[in-house]
């Protein structure tokens, strides 16, 4: 499966593509002109790449206005789908093309190589960027796309208690482990014309996730294939929706 959306990614990467490399280096702050290339006017943020203990790389990307004083911000946990890029089609370049303010730190885990997420250790991933910098720990969301979008249902799975929301795009998921999630207010994006990862699969992730009391919703599109992930990141209603939900 992840050898079809690798193809499907190539034959995409004209879509909102990054033209520059991030390159991991422990603890760096540098402008996104420096980080993301081109596209990088489209941007008001500063980005940190960093490592973690395990030596996984990541990026976060702090909003405009952010700052270590007064109120903590929301973050978004982001997976990237095959095409193993954190930058290519981060939601932050989508939501600034659009002109949609956001608030958001994002942390952008990179996956590369034969890395996969069910094997990446999020638990202390997210201790550490939540430790490191101002973020509202009560508004911490999740979402991904295809490759992504599976690992969002799978963290949902192992670790739904770190989450106020969860938006899994064009993913798929293991159904007999989803109600543990139940708690969490999930919005899972699909079209139905998907030719790489079924619609099929997010109903039935939704289907079971609401059998066992859960709070989710499929968002049906059209006319995309694979790509859910770009109208989803540029439509305003999305993060208004994530900003909706805080943990207890």
């Amino acid at each position: 499966m992840e050898g079809a959306v690798r193809s499907m990614m190539a034959r995409m990467a004209r879509m909102g593509r990054f033209s520059g490399r991030a390159w991991a280096v422990t603890v760096l702050l540098v402008p996104c002109v420096a980080l993301l290339g081109a596209d990088s006017a489209l941007f008001a943020q500063q980005v940190i790449e960093a490592e973690s203990p395990e030596g996984l790389p990541y990026s976060v990307t702090l909003p405009a206005g952010y700052s270590n004083e007064g109120a903590a911000a929301p973050m978004i946990l982001f997976l990237h789908g095959g095409d193993r890029s954190n930058t290519r089609h981060h939601p932050a370049k989508y939501a600034t093309q659009s002109g949609i303010d956001f608030p958001f730190v994002v942390l952008a885990p990179h996956c590369a190589g034969s890395c996969t997420w069910r094997t990446v250790d999020f638990d202390k991933l997210l201790d550490q960027v939540t430790t490191d910098h101002h973020v509202d720990k009560s508004r911490v969301y999740l979402t991904g796309y295809s490759m992504g979008g599976n690992g969002s249902w799978d963290l949902l799975s192992r670790s739904p208690d770190w989450f106020a929301a969860a938006a899994p795009i064009a993913g798929w998921g293991d159904t007999g482990a989803i109600c543990a999630a139940s708690g969490v207010p999930v919005r899972a994006v699909h079209s139905d014309d998907d030719t790489v990862i079924e619609y099929s699969r997010s109903v039935e992730m939704v289907d079971a996730l609401n059998a066992c009391d859960g709070e989710a919703e499929l968002i049906t599109l059209h006319g995309v294939d694979h790509a859910s992930w770009i109208p989803t990141f540029q439509d305003a209603g999305f993060y208004a929706w994530l900003l909706e939900h805080r943990r207890d």
